[in-house]
């Protein structure tokens, strides 16, 4: 026991060095002048979002975009709403409204293909229709693809709200793209969030569309980049100014653990090789969480869990100078706790729910 709470802190601090060395690579870009304006395409599958449409469209009005150079496409996946007639009523000429009909796959992979199949332009950027892009994503997106990469993924962060479930699930969100961004600046990329995700339609088509990712009804951004990281192409996160989306946290634990349940689905599809590097970070953090109550056993179980509470403090606290976030020390610390534990609770969840899209 002496040596498990000897080696721990080894273990993870020399993670953390990995972790925060990846994380540097995928933040420190900045914008060159001149940026480049690629053609854009934007992808937006949607399924009874009447409540979300006019806060997207307003967010999508404002993009810092030249206007002949973007379209935005709505696919309307048979909503049993007002979407529809919504998106109709609102249309401009960047617009384009499309009907989910005929899909060759089933949820929302079905939809997006519709949309890629009618996009005019290279580049696709997808989002969803509850999220509120800032100014400048498309020219992130743009810039990013032009420095050569095939898929590329931005920052999504879910808005803190005032209870605790919403302000667990913002937390938890950062701390799943600070692994994301860490392990695409170490060239082992294996998720994203399809809020802030493009790819050029050629990458599309190469990897056959989303025949390959068909295990789950969802993995349009992960499972892609699965089959991205299988043919060696070149995957990387951004976050350059102005260029997150925004989209609401859960406000109940049911919502919550639905939300997680699809997401995490699709991590039982992962390479072994993620799943094993995963595996790794993950369980080194629990363990060292959890190693405080081991102290009865032996003191030395108390170096493991302050080095785990520095290092995690320390990262959060470090990284909101580049993202929106304001926890607070105390904030972080109880908001870690909950975040490893859940960690188990979801994985555990996702094997026994069904999976569906809306």
């Amino acid at each position: 026991m002496t040596f498990i709470a000897i080696i721990l802190p080894i273990l993870l601090l020399s993670c953390s060095i990995l972790i925060i060395s990846g994380l540097k690579k995928s933040l420190s870009a900045k914008f060159s002048s001149p940026i480049n304006s690629e053609n854009i395409s934007v992808v937006i599958a949607l399924k009874n979002e009447i409540n979300n449409l006019p806060a997207l469209l307003n967010t999508l009005n404002q993009l810092n975009y030249d206007s002949e150079k973007h379209e935005i496409i709505f696919v309307d996946d048979n909503s049993e709403d007002d979407s529809y007639k919504f998106l109709e009523n609102h249309l401009n000429k960047n617009y384009k409204l499309l009907k989910a009909a005929n899909k060759k796959f089933p949820g929302k992979k079905g939809a997006l293909d519709i949309g890629i199949q009618n996009s005019k332009f290279d580049i696709i950027a997808i989002t969803d229709a509850d999220c509120k892009p800032e100014s400048y994503w498309l020219k992130s997106i743009s810039k990013k693809i032009s420095e050569g990469f095939d898929i590329v993924f931005g920052y999504s962060p879910l808005e803190t709200g005032i209870n605790f479930i919403s302000k667990f699930s913002s937390f938890e969100n950062l701390r799943n793209f600070i692994v994301y961004f860490s392990f695409a600046g170490l060239n082992v990329p294996f998720s994203a969030a399809a809020r802030s995700f493009a790819f050029r339609k050629s990458t599309f088509n190469k990897l056959n569309g989303f025949y390959n990712t068909t295990e789950t009804l969802s993995g349009d951004d992960d499972l892609l980049i699965r089959e991205a990281v299988k043919n060696k192409m070149k995957v990387g996160a951004f976050r350059f100014d102005n260029d997150l989306v925004y989209s609401a946290p859960a406000n109940s634990l049911r919502e919550y653990l639905q939300r997680k349940s699809r997401h995490l689905k699709t991590s039982h599809y992962y390479l072994l090789r993620h799943k094993t590097l995963l595996a790794l970070w993950h369980s080194v953090n629990i363990v060292s969480m959890y190693s405080i109550f081991l102290t009865s056993v032996s003191y030395l179980f108390v170096i493991p869990f302050s080095v785990k509470m520095l290092i995690d403090s320390a990262l959060i606290l470090l990284i909101r100078k580049k993202l929106p976030h304001t926890f607070r020390l105390f904030e972080i610390l109880y908001l870690q706790f909950f975040y490893e534990t859940f960690l188990v609770i979801n994985f555990l969840n996702s094997l026994f729910n069904k999976d569906k899209w809306k």
